[in-house]
């Protein structure tokens, strides 16, 4: 009988402890037998070794190490992706959780596709309590994406539900994990670099994991939007931009979504929460992004102090498009239901 494939489960953590236990335990109550999990603590100052010193006692699959210091998002996964000596390698945030047959699902699709470079899965919302809020889908048909398909729907954004997602170790190796990638959106940056890299994904419309989504009361994520629209420069200059002349393809669908996003982040770096020096560095970053006669125009209106309704507007059509996809989803399901069930 033919071994099962080895799978590491591995978990970035940074101040997290109040969601760790449950994140870990998630991995190793696996169904499928072979899994190991790795930790990677970044130099966190709240009671994460001490949750984790009581976790490896209750489970000898799980290998901890905890950074001597700080060293970023994307340093801290380069490290921590690079260690297991498996086949397959999940990422896991600390936050959020996998339901049991994860593992068990994806192992036979990613070797049923041996050019798919990783899987991803629907997912359930919870919030800071582990309550149920929404679930995230993919709006796609088919089981498998080459990886042509794949790279063009990624000039509009990270196409997956959420960042869990299963990876094909050799394709890792192959691109040098994050190493000297952007920070906070070294998970999008990836996903587009294998598909330039030749790659497709797979997806499976099921509920497998739980994606938390928490209130940012000391205001930490949004402090990082410099990061993120860095990172957007890159991926479009560094990755995406070689990849499209490499094929031969039009360029001008990257200056257009270019501009989209500039246009799309303006209303966020006029909120309070910034100063003006930040403000300024914010606009300056906008306009790197995709300058645009509309762009323009849109920051003399946010100047006006009109920051909260275009944000208010952008998260109302958020959401509307959300309940359409899970509507749509639903009635996708009903009707794949009736037609088993039709004598």
């Amino acid at each position: 009988m033919q071994e099962l494939p080895k799978v590491a489960i591995c978990i970035p953590t940074y101040n997290q402890a109040q969601y760790l236990t449950e994140s870990v335990r998630s991995a190793c109550q696996q169904t499928y037998p072979n899994v190991e999990v790795w930790v990677s603590d970044d130099g966190s100052t709240d009671n994460t070794p001490e949750v984790m010193a009581q976790l490896c006692q209750q489970y000898p699959q799980i290998h901890y190490y905890r950074q001597p210091k700080n060293v970023g998002i994307a340093a801290n996964n380069t490290w921590l992706l690079s260690q297991p000596q498996t086949e397959f390698i999940v990422r896991l945030d600390s936050d959020d959780l996998l339901l049991p047959s994860y593992v068990e699902t994806l192992v036979p699709l990613m070797q049923k596709n041996p050019q798919a470079g990783y899987a991803h899965v629907a997912i359930q919302q919870i919030n800071e309590k582990g309550e149920n809020l929404s679930v995230g889908r993919v709006a796609r048909k088919e089981e498998f994406q080459d990886a042509d398909v794949a790279l063009q729907a990624s000039v509009t954004g990270y196409r997956v539900a959420a960042n869990i997602c299963m990876f094909r170790s050799t394709v890792l190796k192959e691109l040098n994990y994050y190493d000297k990638r952007p920070e906070f959106v070294e998970d999008y940056d990836l996903a587009v670099r294998i598909p330039a890299s030749g790659y497709g994904n797979v997806y499976v419309d099921k509920i497998l994991a739980c994606y938390r989504v928490w209130t940012d009361a000391k205001k930490v994520r949004p402090k990082r939007k410099h990061l993120q629209l860095k990172g957007y420069i890159r991926i479009f200059e560094e990755s995406l931009l070689p990849a499209f002349v490499n094929r031969g393809w039009d360029t001008k669908v990257l200056k257009r979504q270019r501009r989209k996003f500039a246009i799309l982040h303006s209303a966020y770096c006029f909120l309070p929460i910034y100063d003006q020096q930040e403000r300024a560095e914010l606009v300056a970053l906008l306009k790197q992004l995709g300058d645009s006669p509309a762009l323009r125009l849109r920051l003399f209106v946010l100047s006006l102090g009109l920051a909260p309704f275009f944000e208010w507007l952008h998260h109302t059509e958020l959401e509307l498009k959300g309940m359409v996809k899970g509507w749509l989803s639903r009635l996708k399901n009903t009707s794949r239901v009736n037609a088993v069930t039709r004598p």
